[in-house]
């Protein structure tokens, strides 16, 4: 799981675009997922964003809880509890991750227990314009513990995946730069 903008991406999403793709295995257990985008932000900023759970439920499709029960003393790992909900199309999920801390340059998050087999990946950042902006680049390995049908999963890409993008730039954006973190931080990957 390792994606590298290629050049036609990196000026799609550098002229204020979104790179969003995907793809299901045939046999519709696991998803690979990836997209970038530009935001008018610091990467400080962006992973202050990112890594609040208050911010999380405001911006991350379906997401309905997000709780952290566990930190690294020095603020360089969590675990976190999600849930997410689809409504009728697809089962509620509730699962834990472990999400390592690189400040305001990287997270990486492993799946730790509940309703997937697998969710792992990373968030990137990239300064950009002198560190006033970010280039953000996401990547996951996704595999459900229950079944999804293929169509929903492909559509639940199309449409969530650029809508969380769209949500992080909104909230980064809007966010001040000197704001304080809640203390309730996660990385809204599911």
């Amino acid at each position: 799981m390792d994606w590298t903008l290629n050049a036609a991406q990196l000026e799609r999403v550098k002229s204020g675009g979104i790179v969003a793709e995907g793809e299901v295995t045939p046999d519709n257990t696991v998803a690979d997922v990836r997209a970038a985008i530009r935001i008018a932000a610091s990467p400080e900023q962006v992973f202050r964003t990112l890594t609040d759970c208050v911010q999380a439920l405001k911006f991350v499709p379906h997401l309905k809880r997000c709780n952290v029960i566990d930190t690294a003393s020095d603020g360089g790992w969590q675990d976190v509890e999600q849930v997410v909900d689809y409504g009728w199309l697809a089962p509620r999920a509730e699962y834990v991750f472990h999400a390592d801390y690189t400040r305001f340059q990287r997270i990486e998050f492993s799946h730790l227990r509940g309703d997937f087999h697998e969710n792992q990946g990373r968030w990137e950042f990239q300064a950009i314009h002198g560190g006033q902006g970010t280039i953000v680049v996401y990547q996951a390995r996704v595999a459900p513990a229950f079944y999804v049908p293929r169509w929903l999963m492909r559509m639940m890409l199309k449409r969530d995946l650029p809508d969380l993008m769209r949500g992080l730039k909104s909230h980064a954006e809007a966010a001040r730069p000197d704001a304080a973190t809640t203390g309730s931080r996660t990385s809204p990957a599911r």
